[in-house]
């Protein structure tokens, strides 16, 4: 049977000083090991990392979310991996939940847990777009009241075997930020493999804070899920809408900048410079 000590929680950083000591406090708190890909953070996250005990590889660039989770696990010799960002903390108790789930669902390939958004409010993914196999229109407000299967998990945390992820490649190198959560659930399921949630196993999540929010970094954000979006959709041949998209976020833009809108001009003009870059066949904006 599975132990705390056969998993090691990978836990990417960027500019996450603000929350990475309580991230790296309820996982020592739980016996895993903690491994910090750090992205080449401009603040005092490595040290803080390194302080609180966590074993620190500095990317020495921002390699993004999934390439830095790939060098992760090659550092890591552990039987299990869990990806979890640095804005979320397991509940006491969440990480024999999942052992539990290992022992009675050892066909699983990813196990997720429930996740608790800052506002009080559970976050359950009902279905996800890259998940044809799934034609429930289940509500995303209903919350599973047991483990079941799923179409797709949450990046802010999965639990999976190490040698699996290997095997299926790891997470897709070409996206930067946004879906590769999709995309490997997709490569699990493709495999025939279960996508397990893990209901007593608890995460608190402060999501989208885990690095420091401004204009700039919105205006990436928007471009990076809209490329990403069309990245994913092109590589399983599902249709993404791009270029309509491409044309109302253009629109809006315009909008926007006519009336002065700073945060409306880098969300739209985002989000239309990732989807002209991925129609175009260009990498994603960094």
């Amino acid at each position: 049977m599975a132990s705390p000590a056969d998993i090691t929680a990978i836990i990417v950083t960027y500019n996450s000083q603000a929350v990475i000591q309580p991230c790296l406090a309820a996982l020592k708190a739980e016996g895993v090991g903690r491994l910090v890909v750090d992205n080449a953070s401009q603040d005092n996250t490595v040290s803080l990392a390194k302080q609180a005990g966590a074993v620190v590889v500095e990317a020495g660039a921002n390699l993004g979310f999934g390439k830095a989770n790939n060098l992760g696990v090659q550092q890591t010799t552990t039987d299990w991996v869990l990806f979890i960002n640095p804005d979320a903390v397991v509940q006491p108790g969440s990480i024999a939940r999942f052992i539990e789930a290992i022992g009675a669902y050892p066909e699983a390939g990813i196990f997720g847990p429930q996740i608790l958004e800052a506002d009080g409010r559970y976050f359950f993914q009902p279905r996800s777009f890259l998940a044809t196999f799934l034609k429930s229109r289940v509500s995303g407000k209903i919350v599973p009241e047991g483990n079941c299967c799923v179409a797709a998990l949450s990046g802010a945390c999965m639990l999976m075997r190490r040698d699996l992820f290997l095997a299926l490649g790891g997470f897709d190198p070409e996206i930067f930020l946004f879906y590769e959560d999709d995309d490997l659930c997709r490569k699990v399921a493709d495999h025939g493999l279960p996508i397990l949630y893990v209901h007593e196993a608890v995460v608190s999540h402060l999501r989208g804070q885990s690095s420091t929010a401004n204009l700039k970094s919105m205006f990436l954000m928007r471009a990076c899920q809209a490329w990403s979006r069309a990245y994913v959709a092109q590589k399983y041949g599902l249709p993404h809408h791009a270029l309509p998209g491409l044309l109302v976020n253009g629109a809006k833009y315009l909008v926007a900048a006519l009336s002065f809108n700073a945060k409306r001009r880098a969300r739209y003009g985002g989000s239309f410079v990732g989807t002209l870059r991925a129609l175009l066949g260009q990498p994603t904006p960094r």
